[in-house]
């Protein structure tokens, strides 16, 4: 059973929101269709049905919490959730793209969805609810199916302090009543605080948090990998110097992320390969279906004799330190028996030039 220490976040969520109305305004109070316009980014209102046609666009009610509440499994939550975001989130990657050279990291329904359902599996190896108060049940489930998918959300106002504008959103989004009240407080703290500069702003311990947002947190750090690489990304390749960004770079040379629990761990596993790409990433190519690598990776490699994976392994812990270590703190308290978190690192070498092998890219003892 996980921690039942709930005292924090129990107290009423401690939301101050930077706006004031029920307008949808980016900070410099541009409204959110203008600054569409004025970043060509192509768009269809019909796509956003909780936001009204005004010029200045307001945010309308699309759902009642305690109909929601009533649903019973993740697959209707889902349905129910995009019947009123409609296609918003996958206009959250090109919101962020336009805040890099070669664009940000994927924040469209494929992170959310990956968040969301990862997130569920935790906690039902977790066996515990969603405030850790019993078991894992239906509510669980459907909790967790809203924050991940509602997190990023406010990433369409701005990248800074976007889980605030996430939260305040959800009391924009949801009509509600006294009889879920603390489910809705609950849902709005682990959004709230998913991320740890908010934490550290409000001098929050996340040992005071609940399953619920350790979760969360546990499953939004994790998601790493070729399908996180965004748009920008993908239309600039290799021409225009999409690696120069570290997290794409990163991210394109992990195949895929996995998890699982042993004995007294968890283990996050990371399959790494420079070999095949399928054909959406031609253009990190140079034409022959192999990864173009850092020169740096190349000249350690004929210098030294040093893996990729080696190389590889050396970047991720520069990048990624603090979200692992964030990563682990919150699977420690969501699984009281694993005393260790450790990274792993395979590398299937398809072509037979250095070897398959597998190592310990990072490792944390409770």
């Amino acid at each position: 059973m996980a921690n039942q220490k709930h005292t924090q976040s129990d107290r009423s969520t401690p939301l101050v929101s930077p706006l004031t109305s029920n307008q949808f305004l980016r900070p410099d109070n541009v409204p959110f269709w203008q600054f569409l316009d004025e970043l060509s980014i192509p768009y269809q209102k019909k796509d956003f049905p909780f936001l009204t046609n005004y010029a200045s666009p307001r945010i309308k009610p699309v759902f009642n919490f305690d109909h929601y509440m009533s649903i019973k499994s993740r697959g209707e939550a889902l349905s129910y959730l995009y019947s009123g975001l409609g296609r918003a989130l996958n206009y959250v990657g090109p919101v962020l793209d336009q805040e890099l050279k070669n664009g940000f990291n994927d924040h469209t329904d494929r992170h959310t969805l990956w968040v969301s359902q990862t997130g569920l599996e935790l906690l039902q190896r977790a066996g515990t609810s969603f405030d850790g108060s019993g078991i894992f049940d239906e509510r669980t489930e459907v909790l967790m199916t809203l924050v991940g998918m509602t997190h990023d959300l406010g990433n369409l106002q701005t990248r800074k302090e976007h889980s605030t504008y996430s939260a305040w959103l959800l009391t924009k989004l949801f009509e509600r009543s006294s009889k879920n009240a603390y489910e809705f407080r609950q849902a709005l703290y682990a959004i709230l605080f998913h991320e740890e500069p908010v934490l550290i702003q409000n001098k929050l311990d996340l040992a005071d948090g609940t399953p619920l947002q350790w979760a969360l947190v546990a499953a939004d750090k994790m998601h790493v990998g070729r399908d996180r690489i965004g748009g920008r990304s993908f239309e600039n390749g290799v021409k225009k110097d999409a690696f120069s960004d570290i997290h794409t770079l990163l991210n394109a040379l992990i195949v895929r992320s996995s998890w699982h629990l042993g004995v007294g761990e968890f283990v996050w596993n990371l399959d790494f390969s420079v070999d095949q790409l399928e054909k959406k990433f031609k253009s990190f190519t140079k034409g022959n279906s192999r990864l173009w690598m850092p020169s740096l990776f190349q000249k350690m490699f004929i210098s030294d004799g040093t893996m990729y994976r080696e190389s590889f392994s050396e970047l991720f812990n520069k990048m990624y330190c603090d979200r692992m270590k964030l990563a682990a703190r919150s699977l420690f308290l969501l699984f009281p028996y694993v005393h260790t978190f450790k990274v792993i690192l395979t590398d299937n070498d398809t072509r037979l030039k250095v070897g398959s092998g597998s190592m310990t890219v990072f490792k944390l003892h409770r």
